[in-house]
């Protein structure tokens, strides 16, 4: 009898232990690290549900300190991307299958936003695809009516952006192009598309139109913004960057740092350290020049980072991110096919050729659950 009792107790200890209520297991679960949520999705139906839901990944990604930040690159005529993780090494990556690609074709990569990427599939140039690398979701967005009517058969001359609009919880996709068909002036044309409305808007332009000229086809996404470098298409300035505010739905310019010398090679635009960076090489110097913008506004100043990274005999290093330990990961080489990690005293870390024949892409994402807002089509239904 006394043994039965026993059993009896422990029973209900171990029910006691297990039983915790619904709002416990969620305060819990939005403390633990991305990695241990996607493998506690097995646990059950509902802990899989809960993990799943809209409201509790954004709540994951707002409360989160810490990013994860991932390096994913395509090989060309591979249907299958790899991911690296920035803070381990970068030998040890992973396989990741594109969204609608062939093997005969990797998509154009043109921004990342909140682990969303924005890609335009080479193999039916019509949409874009939104795909969160992450959990595999992806969905597609139809071109503007007016660039299929009449750009469809240009890709070159568009350029793309994606972005997360806090204001009213919603995601963009920003694009624009020129008229291929007039060749007296610039003209170009800008929209964007709202996931919650299903639609597309033309952006107001003015003073747009025909003073800049876009020079590089995807945007990056920074604090509410997504920018793209540009020219003065009337000569009359150098190099600038144009930025679509997503909240306010318009566009304005932000100048490049002053110094930035004559003889430097075309800067790149890119995140680094959680700030809106750009990079170049000085051709008289041959070093790698770094500098960030750490507050998006017009008359933000710009700092310039101290490193020591290396001038490539054999091409330019342009970093690709900076680590929370200070390291720099980037492609370098002739064809920068190859990535590289360097200490910011210039000291190589690692380095790790990928064998391929043409100049691959390569984007910055955060892994992350989160999915895309419901629109109001599908809140009607």
């Amino acid at each position: 009898m006394e043994i039965e009792n026993n059993k009896k107790r422990k029973t209900k200890k171990h029910d006691e232990v297990v039983t915790l209520p619904p709002e416990l297991i969620e305060k819990i679960l939005l403390l633990l690290p991305l990695k241990s949520l996607i493998r506690f999705r097995c646990v059950s139906k509902q802990w899989f549900s809960l993990i799943s839901d809209s409201h509790f990944t954004k709540s994951h990604f707002d409360l989160a300190r810490t990013t994860n930040d991932m390096l994913l690159y395509f090989p060309p005529e591979n249907s299958v991307a790899r991911c690296v993780d920035v803070e381990g090494s970068i030998h040890h990556d992973y396989a990741v299958q594109i969204p609608e690609t062939s093997e005969h074709c990797s998509p154009r990569v043109m921004c990342s936003c909140r682990g969303f990427i924005l890609l335009i599939n080479c193999v039916n140039s019509t949409h874009f695809v939104v795909w969160n690398p992450t959990t595999g979701f992806h969905t597609t967005v139809s071109y503007p009516s007016a660039l299929l009517r009449r750009d469809m058969y240009r890709p070159h001359k568009l350029w793309a952006g994606f972005g997360y609009d806090k204001s009213s919880d919603d995601y963009l996709v920003v694009t624009g192009w020129r008229d291929p068909y007039k060749t007296s002036e610039v003209k170009s044309r800008w929209e964007f598309f709202s996931v919650r409305n299903n639609s597309w808007k033309e952006i107001e332009t003015e003073g747009f139109r025909s003073n800049y000229l876009i020079t590089s086809n995807s945007g990056v996404f920074y604090n509410g913004a997504i920018c793209w470098l540009a020219v003065r298409s009337d000569g009359e300035g150098g190099r600038v960057i144009v930025a679509f505010d997503l909240n306010e739905k318009n566009l304005s310019i932000l100048s490049l740092p002053p110094v930035l010398p004559a003889s430097c090679t075309t800067p790149v635009l890119k995140t680094l350290g959680g700030y809106l960076g750009i990079s170049y090489r000085d051709r008289r110097t041959w070093r790698n020049e770094l500098w960030v913008l750490k507050e998006y506004k017009v008359e933000s100043t710009w700092t310039k980072l101290n490193n020591y990274l290396p001038y490539e005999h054999y091409g330019t290093f342009i970093p690709l991110c900076l680590t929370k330990s200070n390291e720099y990961i980037g492609r370098g080489n002739c064809n920068f096919n190859m990535l590289k990690k360097f200490s910011d005293k210039g000291k190589l870390l690692e380095s790790k050729v990928i064998k391929c024949g043409r100049v691959i892409s390569m984007i910055m994402f955060e892994k992350t659950l989160l999915t895309l807002p419901r629109n109001k089509r599908e809140d009607d239904d």
